[in-house]
């Protein structure tokens, strides 16, 4: 399988999970439900077990599984960067998590997550929008 063939098979299993009832489910909770602003704030928000957590998780795994395909080289970044699947805005609510949510946990948790951002941090500059 070539890699052109790969990335574009990828692309579209991760636009197919994306949309999945269960993850759109969690995407939608995340966007306009989740509003914790610390790692304080998600403990009582997301209690371990709760369909909040899992809707937590369901949305930061996909991000990781993202990461971790585009930082191996098994997904052209470029493919990704132009359907982003809502990263800005998933990070940005993210971010004031992640220092206690690794203290707490564990020191490498989200790390593609958050590789991700900064990396398509670094695309955009070279990446303008089309329009």
């Amino acid at each position: 399988m070539n890699q052109q063939w790969q990335d574009s098979y990828l692309l579209m299993e991760l636009t197919k999970l994306r949309s999945s009832d269960k993850v759109d489910e969690a995407f939608s909770w995340f966007s306009y439900q989740f509003l914790a602003k610390d790692y304080l704030e998600f403990r009582e928000q997301c209690p371990r077990g709760s369909p909040e957590r899992r809707k937590f998780s369901t949305v930061c795994n996909f991000f990781e599984l993202c990461g971790a395909l585009v930082y191996r080289g098994d997904l052209s970044e470029d493919l990704f960067f132009e359907m982003g699947f809502g990263l800005d805005r998933a990070w940005q609510k993210m971010k004031g998590l992640i220092v206690g949510f690794r203290a707490d946990t564990d020191p490498r948790m989200y790390e593609n997550f958050e590789w991700l951002y900064r990396r398509s941090l670094e695309w955009g500059k070279t990446n303008p929008p089309k329009f």
